[in-house]
């Protein structure tokens, strides 16, 4: 499969997930599904193994094969918070299987257990993510679960790649949270008509170096390869989509990360027959008064705040959709290359 197919599942899953699902949901509808969207063949009683009792007694909810590597799944409801026992489980298990790799989650948290690493059992997480990080859980997932990475016995490269990335983004978050203001400062103090000026400015006077510059006006690696820096002075754009013959706009900001969907704006009235979660979540807005059926389409009566693109899209399609696709500038560019390094 693809990183899009794993885009596409986690932002389906996040359509529905509004009450934390128990262990079989999770199992079936969220760990399952992720699985075959990065490769796997989950239909495969040989490659995805379910609940198998070894010669020592271990189980684990799944035993994953492909090519040269295997791990040990375990799983549990989203409601529970999972540690050290469940950490000693899989990798017990893991271990008398000859893998030195475990994964224990919830369905919302992926926690990556390196049973070779010393010390107790909750000093031997290699690596977490997290559902909800927006398309960064994706895009970690995917590295790390790929079924080719597992085919060729990649999988210590993936885990420190996705440490190399995590690490990234929190420097490149403290960059913004620390520095944004002292370019701003700068940009008064010395009346500079851009926020790209002011960077250079800055630059210059020592207050902030190049890589930090490189942050804060987007010209990162990620940026060069595609990804637009919003009008000077501005941290909003706004973004339309088109779907059924609904029409939406919202505005996201990229300093905040909220993606709001504008008063008046569109949206299917019928859901799809899969979108239970998704028609939930609308009846709520029509019940608040957020919305309200004109004609053959819901509208919102009021600005209408979601937590990401694909959340937004999905009520205004009435099915999931990946957000940072569909929603796009009046130039017909996706939200993707709006979206923070």
């Amino acid at each position: 499969m693809s990183l899009d197919a794993v885009l596409q599942a986690t932002a389906h899953i996040q359509s529905w997930l509004d009450d934390p699902p128990g262990e079989a949901v999770v199992r079936q509808c969220i760990v399952l599904r992720l699985l075959q969207a990065a490769g796997f063949d989950i239909w495969n009683p040989a490659e995805v193994v379910p609940e198998e009792t070894n010669v020592t007694g271990n189980r684990a909810d799944f035993l994953i094969r492909r090519g040269a590597g295997k791990f040990a799944l375990e799983i549990k409801g989203m409601g529970i918070t999972v540690g050290p026992k469940e950490y000693q489980q899989a990798a017990t298990y893991a271990v008398n299987e000859g893998s030195r790799w475990a994964i224990v989650t919830n369905g919302r948290v992926w926690v990556v257990i390196g049973e070779h690493l010393p010390g107790k059992w909750e000093d031997r997480v290699a690596l977490k993510i997290e559902m909800g990080e927006g398309d960064s859980f994706a895009a970690d997932f995917f590295t790390l679960l790929d079924a080719e990475v597992w085919a060729a016995d990649a999988f210590a490269a993936a885990v420190e790649k996705v440490r190399s990335q995590q690490q990234q983004r929190r420097d490149e978050a403290r960059i913004r949270r620390e520095k944004r203001p002292v370019v701003e400062q700068t940009q008064a103090e010395f009346e500079i008509a851009t926020f790209e000026k002011a960077a250079e400015a800055a630059v210059k006077m020592g207050r902030i170096t190049e890589a930090e510059r490189d942050v804060l006006v987007g010209d990162t690696g990620a940026n060069k390869a595609g990804r637009m820096s919003l009008p000077s002075g501005a941290d909003t754009v706004c973004l339309y989509f088109s779907v059924s013959g609904a029409q939406a706009q919202a505005r996201f900001c990229s300093t905040t990360g909220r993606f709001t969907v504008l008063a008046g704006s569109q949206a299917v009235a019928q859901a799809r027959t899969y979108a239970e979660g998704i028609e939930k979540a609308r009846q709520k807005l029509l019940q608040g008064g957020v919305l309200k059926q004109e004609g053959d389409f819901l509208v919102f009566q009021r600005d209408h705040e979601y937590q990401t693109p694909s959340g937004a899209a999905a009520a205004i399609a009435g099915g999931a959709r990946n957000g940072w696709e569909v929603w796009k500038d009046a130039e017909g560019r996706p939200a993707q290359q709006y979206r923070p390094v």
